[in-house]
């Protein structure tokens, strides 16, 4: 009889998240996806600008801007993607630039999840970190769109931020049935 009961609770459950496509790689539901966001040197992996790039998990992204903002694609959200929650860490402090701040969004709002105000400069820790989710974190998109990493700098362009300065964002996301 409580098997009965169980399997009848049970099979509604499970036919409405088997809706439910997983973002970012996971079986079922919202997933977490890690993007390293890395700045590199002219000349490594297929860097060609002589002030250096970005590259997100491994892949060569955008050169670096010669000013004191840009927006740096981590992946693109998909039709119905929604994301949920995020969290965002150094692994490698940058340096180069008075100040340096980031923040999380999408094209066309690029601190829609979290302001721009995680401070890249400060010292590598299990303690310096951000996560959310935010009050902007939420909708549905009814076309795919990029998420991206804001970078705010003081004094010294992005372009000046050292190579070799990493931040990890970890991205739960879905796309809606």
């Amino acid at each position: 009889m409580r098997t009965k009961l169980l399997l009848a609770l049970l099979i509604p459950a499970m036919l409405l998240a088997s809706d439910i496509r997983p973002g970012g790689g996971g079986s079922s539901g919202s997933s977490w996806s890690k993007y390293s966001l890395v700045a590199i040197a002219n000349g490594v992996n297929g860097c060609a600008n002589a002030n250096g790039c970005w590259q997100v998990n491994g892949v060569l992204g955008a050169n670096k801007a010669a000013g004191l903002t840009q927006d740096v694609t981590l992946f693109q959200l998909p039709i119905k993607g929604k994301v949920t929650d995020w969290r965002m860490k150094t692994a490698v402090v940058f340096t180069g630039a008075a100040t340096a701040v980031s923040g999380l969004g999408v094209t066309g709002s690029d601190v829609l999840f979290r302001a721009a105000s995680y401070d890249l400069t400060v010292a590598v820790s299990d303690t310096n970190l951000a996560s959310g989710p935010t009050a902007g974190v939420g909708g549905g998109t009814a076309a795919a769109i990029n998420v991206v990493a804001s970078l705010i700098t003081t004094v010294n362009n992005v372009d000046q931020l050292a190579a070799g300065a990493e931040l990890d964002i970890w991205v739960q996301w879905s796309v809606l049935p």
